[in-house]
C-alpha cells in the first residue's frame, strides 16, 4: 500500500509541472507554437524529462514486485521444505518398530506393556521418551510372547547376558501368562529371569498370581517407595487407592511363603530419616531392602 501511494504521488507531481511549463511556454492558453522548431524541441526534451520520473517509478514499482514475489517465493520453499522434513519425522516416527528387548549393563530387558497401576512422580517415562536411546512405548499394542521370543532369537547368542529381566515402560503383572511363557524360554537359553513390579499384581489380576512365578521367576524386586501408605500414595498414586500399598507389602509376604525369592527398593533421594522407616518396615515382614541410586540421566 505505501509503495503504490508514492507512485501515484510521483506521477501526480511530474503532471502538474508538465502543465505548468506547456502554460509558461504556450503564452498562458497551454499551448505550444508548432510552426516554431525550437518550441517544438523545447517540448519534447520537456515532455522525456518529464516520463523519466514515471518510468522510473513504475520499473522500481515492477522491481520491488518483483523482489517481494521473489522473497514470499523464497519464504513458501522453506516453509514447504521444513513441513516436508516434519512430516518425515512424523513417518519414520509412525514407522518406528516397537521395542520389545533392549540391553542394559549386561541384562536383557523385556518391554511387556505400557499399563501402569501408579503414576508415579518419578517415574522415568513422565520425562523421557527413550530410556538410554531405547523407545519403550508400544505404538502397536502389547506383543505377544511369540513376538518377543522372534525378537530373542534375532539377538544371537543370549547366554552373554546375565539375566533377563521384566521391566519396561509399564508394570509387567498386567501380562502374567506372556512373562511366563517366556520365562520357560529364557530359562532354556540359559538365563536367570527376574520381575521388577509394584506389587500390585494380585490387585491388577484380582487374583493371587505368586502361585504362577514360583520356579519361572527366580527373582522378584518390589519397588517400595515410601514407608508408610500416607507417604505412599501421594507420590505414586495408585489407581487402588490406599489398598495399593496394603497390596504390595501383602504380595511381599506371599512372595517369602511360597519361597520366591523377593527384596523391597527404594531410591537414595526419599531422605535419611525415610529410609530408616523402610528399614524398619521391611524388617518388620522379614524381607530384605535394596536401596538404589536414583537415576538423573538416561
Amino acid at each position: 500500500m505505501e509503495e503504490n501511494k508514492n507512485l501515484e504521488q510521483m506521477q501526480s507531481s511530474g503532471g502538474g509541472r508538465k502543465r505548468r511549463r506547456k502554460r509558461k511556454r504556450g503564452g498562458g492558453n497551454g499551448n505550444p507554437n508548432p510552426q516554431n522548431p525550437q518550441v517544438q524541441n523545447a517540448q519534447n526534451q520537456q515532455n522525456q524529462q518529464n516520463q523519466q520520473p514515471q518510468q522510473h517509478a513504475n520499473n522500481n514499482a515492477q522491481n520491488g514486485g518483483k523482489k517481494k514475489n521473489k522473497n514470499r517465493d523464497n519464504k513458501q520453499g522453506q516453509g514447504n521444505k521444513n513441513e516436508q522434513n516434519k512430516g518425515g519425522a512424523n513417518k519414520q516416527e509412525e514407522n518406528r518398530k516397537d521395542t520389545y528387548l533392549y540391553t542394559l549393563d549386561g541384562n536383557l530387558y523385556v518391554n511387556l506393556t505400557n499399563k501402569c497401576s501408579n503414576g508415579c512422580d518419578f517415574c522415568v517415562r513422565n520425562e523421557r521418551t527413550s530410556y538410554y536411546g531405547n523407545y519403550l512405548w508400544l505404538r502397536h499394542g502389547d506383543p505377544t510372547a511369540e513376538k518377543v521370543i522372534s525378537a530373542a532369537n534375532g539377538m544371537g547368542d543370549l547366554t552373554r547376558f546375565k539375566e533377563a529381566v521384566f521391566c519396561g515402560f509399564g508394570e509387567p503383572t498386567y501380562k502374567v501368562a506372556e512373562m511366563v511363557a517366556l520365562c520357560d524360554y529364557f530359562h532354556e537359553k540359559g538365563l536367570k529371569t527376574r520381575l521388577n513390579t509394584n506389587g500390585q499384581g494380585n490387585l491388577i489380576n484380582k487374583r493371587d498370581i505368586v502361585p504362577d512365578l514360583k520356579g519361572k521367576i527366580d527373582f522378584v524386586n518390589i519397588s517400595l517407595n515410601a514407608s508408610c501408605v500416607e507417604k505412599y500414595q501421594p507420590i505414586c498414586r495408585s489407581q487402588f487407592g490406599e489398598a495399593g500399598f496394603a497390596g504390595l507389602i501383602e504380595f511381599a509376604k506371599l512372595c517369602r511363603k511360597n519361597g520366591v525369592p523377593c527384596r523391597f527398593s527404594i531410591v537414595d533421594c526419599i531422605g535419611e530419616e525415610e529410609v530408616e522407616a523402610c528399614k524398619r518396615l521391611a524388617q518388620s515382614v522379614n524381607i530384605p531392602l535394596y536401596i538404589r541410586d536414583y537415576i538423573t540421566d538416561s
